[in-house]
């Protein structure tokens, strides 16, 4: 009986012993971390991101830790690297997180990068006056079921108006931005919801007319563009990298609020550099105006934007965010 209780103690101790090891290499891995990757988009409302990694300001608050980038051109990319490891936190819409957050990804939502930068434009000879005016109109947005398409069904809806997708009368088509430039200069498109630079490059060339701005569309503009989020272990392997990452985040948002003209000659020459193509620092400068750079993070209106997306069905079942926001790590940095 006594051998037995002592073979008993002995597994014991060596399942404990394993425990302890494993904490400790995970406690190392974490501590001994030499590179991060950091995802985002070169889209204005990308701007944190595009300042902080140009003037080295993630660099400079990692206290030596290599900062990779890897840019993408949609939300479902991004996402699908981040569940990958591909990347390890980053700037992408509030849409497509949300989604993959209630199909059970590991994400969470850490902060705002950008509000705004979503308007309503129409080609230059419309006559507009007010949203029920769309009615009987062709209006496009990016894509069904993205955040620009969310912003315009719920501003119809604000006006008790409908699409022709779901028994009203607006025609409602998904165009690609570059695609409605061409359909505005041949009349076949009223009206556009897009974000910037698009307005500001279709102001420029087509004359066309913003006519509900960005703090004029639901929610008042504090809709978030564009959110930091990471994953949940590698949040809970790394608090002192995030803290350091959002506080990076923070100079940067307020370095474009306090230097908008210097802010947007860098994101010129970085989205000419990405992109091979060049915006005149007039549409930058006109579609940061219709940006608000900020970390602030809005819970109640991305909850609101997720049931939008559940009643029009692009969310299949539950629609409760609870667990997706974790301000906390910004309230340490901001305070």
């Amino acid at each position: 009986m006594k051998r037995r209780n002592l073979k008993i103690s002995i597994l014991v101790l060596i399942v404990l012993s394993l425990l302890i090891i494993t904490s400790i290499g995970t406690g190392a891995a974490a501590s001994e971390l030499k590179e991060i990757t950091i995802g985002y988009f070169p889209n204005i409302t990308h701007a944190p991101a595009i300042v902080g990694v140009s003037e080295s300001i993630f660099v400079d608050q990692l206290n030596g830790i290599k900062v990779k980038t890897k840019i993408f051109p949609n939300g479902s990319l991004f996402m699908d690297a981040l569940a990958t490891n591909q990347i390890d936190l980053g700037y992408v819409g509030p849409g497509p997180a949300i989604n993959r957050y209630l199909q059970g990804a590991d994400v969470k939502a850490l902060a705002s990068a950008s509000t705004g930068g979503t308007v309503l434009v129409t080609r230059s000879d419309f006559e507009y006056n007010s949203v029920t005016d769309l009615n009987d109109k062709i209006i496009a947005t990016p894509a069904l079921g993205c955040t620009h398409d969310l912003l315009f069904r719920q501003l119809i809806k604000d006006h008790n108006l409908n699409t022709n997708r779901r028994g009203g009368s607006i025609d409602h088509r998904a165009q690609k931005p570059a695609t409605m430039v061409g359909l505005f200069a041949t009349n076949q498109l009223d009206a556009a919801v897009v974000s910037e630079p698009w307005a500001a490059r279709m102001e420029a060339d087509l004359s066309s007319k913003v006519v509900v701005d960005w703090d004029q569309m639901p929610w008042d503009g504090k809709l978030p563009a564009a959110v930091v989020v990471s994953t949940i272990q590698f949040i809970d392997n790394n608090p002192d990298l995030i803290n350091n990452f959002l506080q990076a985040h923070q100079k940067t948002v307020e370095y474009i609020n306090n230097n908008p003209i210097q802010s947007s000659k860098i994101i010129q020459k970085q989205i000419k550099e990405i992109t091979r193509q060049e915006l005149s620092i007039e549409i930058i400068e006109r579609s940061m105006q219709r940006t608000n750079i900020t970390s602030e993070l809005n819970s109640s209106v991305v909850q609101k934007l997720a049931d939008l997306s559940a009643e029009l069905g692009f969310i299949k079942g539950d629609s409760d965010l609870n667990g997706f926001i974790d301000i906390s790590y910004l309230n340490r940095v901001s305070q």
